[in-house]
């Protein structure tokens, strides 16, 4: 292991060079730019988990954490050789984490490349090879036109987005672009889908940005799905201060859950769903940003299955132990992506240009069972290399609610060291 980490560092600077050594030998006209950023995180996190929950009795079936403690390193390493730039992004996390009322620590480690691509540019033309975060779309909450990136983690201010293993070319001609694609894995980003092409058209204005996406999975297995995907996006600012956009998704996901009063049963594939986004933002005057978006997604429980589905859990308390953790386990890795089909997302933050204190407030409510999710964030610079943050996120709804079921409320604090 120890020779192996020599080679790969290595040949990391066989590649990239040192930050302002070799490249101070270099005419400055022609030299290679090269760029290079490292952030370390360290925090640490409280949960308060439901108790007496439905689904996840004793904490026996989620093993949620109570206590975490998580560093993190995320290196980014860019060069520029002319005609083509090269990015590096490895990802180190390193957990550990109570469960059990023993206390015992339970430890994690992970190493993981969250993007890793050769890029050339030609003109308004892009040719892309290796691992790359493949995220579009104006909307926060959730995004629909996306066939890999439903959750594209811009409502969690830790998330990283992993990208997924493709080659792309895209082709510019004036205000449109056109993207074909073909996608080996997703094994990096929780997608259902692995194997597939693409094609991705943009068009651009002024004031506006419309884009229509199709994907075909091509990859053949148990319930696999080759229906096409097929999403699009627009939006538009009316003036300065105000932005209105949408997205829309119709795909058939690999199965879907159909609870009901007599037990429930697994469709596999899935029919196809649709799933739909409206929203708009506001610039005020000193720069703080407000949204609020809709989400209607067909693929999440009715109100009577959603009854049916902790219905279900409740009677799989009278069950033996092995029993009851089966059936409990089936009921939540089955549940759909998001448990209702409609939800309110509002938000608001600072001035994204105003680096030195950063805070965002959100609230999320599903609008089905009436339970809720806020979040508060803030980031306060300590010195030109240090920050510290905090998270705080409060959950509000009976135990037969999607946010009242499994976790009441997270506290956790944290440090950033931006090494370079």
């Amino acid at each position: 292991m120890k020779h192996g980490a020599i080679a790969v560092a290595a040949a990391i600077t066989t590649l990239f060079g040192q930050p302002g050594s070799a490249l101070a030998n270099e005419d400055a006209e022609t030299r290679p730019f090269f760029d290079a950023s490292l952030e370390t995180w360290i925090y640490g996190a409280y949960q308060e988990n439901v108790s007496h929950s439905l689904l996840n009795p004793g904490n026996r079936i989620v093993e949620l954490p109570r206590w975490r403690g998580v560093a993190e390193a995320r290196l980014d390493l860019r060069k520029d050789f002319g005609a083509f730039d090269v990015l590096l992004a490895p990802h180190l996390i390193e957990e550990a984490s109570t469960v059990r009322s023993d206390g015992d620590l339970v430890t994690d480690g992970r190493l993981r490349l969250a993007q890793g691509f050769v890029r050339r540019k030609s003109g308004t033309n892009t040719f892309v090879l290796g691992r790359e975060r493949l995220t579009w779309g104006p909307a926060n909450f959730r995004s629909p036109s996306n066939p890999w990136y439903f959750d594209s983690g811009r409502t969690d201010p830790l998330a990283l987005t992993h990208g997924i293993d493709l080659a792309r070319a895209t082709v510019g001609f004036g205000q449109d672009r056109m993207t074909i694609g073909y996608v080996a894995a997703t094994r990096a980003v929780p997608a259902p889908n692995r194997q597939s092409i693409f094609l991705k058209f943009d068009r651009q204005g002024s004031d506006h940005l419309v884009n229509l996406v199709l994907m075909k999975p091509v990859e053949k297995g148990d319930a696999a799905d080759d229906a096409f995907f097929v999403g699009a996006f627009a939006q538009y600012s009316l003036n300065d201060a105000w932005v209105i956009y949408g997205e829309f998704g119709n795909a058939r996901q690999p199965y879907r859950l159909r609870p009901a009063p007599n037990g429930a049963t697994l469709d596999l594939p899935a029919k196809r769903k649709s799933t739909g986004l409206i929203g708009a933002s506001y610039t005020q005057e000193n720069g703080r940003l407000v949204f609020l978006e809709y989400l209607h997604d067909q693929g999440g429980f009715s109100n009577a299955e959603s009854r049916a589905w902790f219905d279900t859990a409740g009677r799989a308390a009278t069950l033996p132990a092995d029993a009851r953790a089966r059936a409990l386990g089936q009921l939540l890795q089955f549940s759909p992506r998001l448990l209702g089909r409609d939800y309110l997302w509002l938000a608001w933050q600072s001035n994204p240009q105003m680096s030195e204190r950063i805070w965002r407030a959100e609230l999320t409510v599903n609008a089905n069972d009436g339970s809720a999710a806020a979040m508060l964030y803030g980031e306060q610079s300590l010195s030109a290399k240090i920050s510290a943050f905090a998270v705080i996120n409060q959950h509000f709804g009976s135990r037969r609610t999607e946010f009242g079921s499994l976790t009441d409320m997270q506290v956790l604090v944290g440090l950033k060291w931006f090494a370079f």
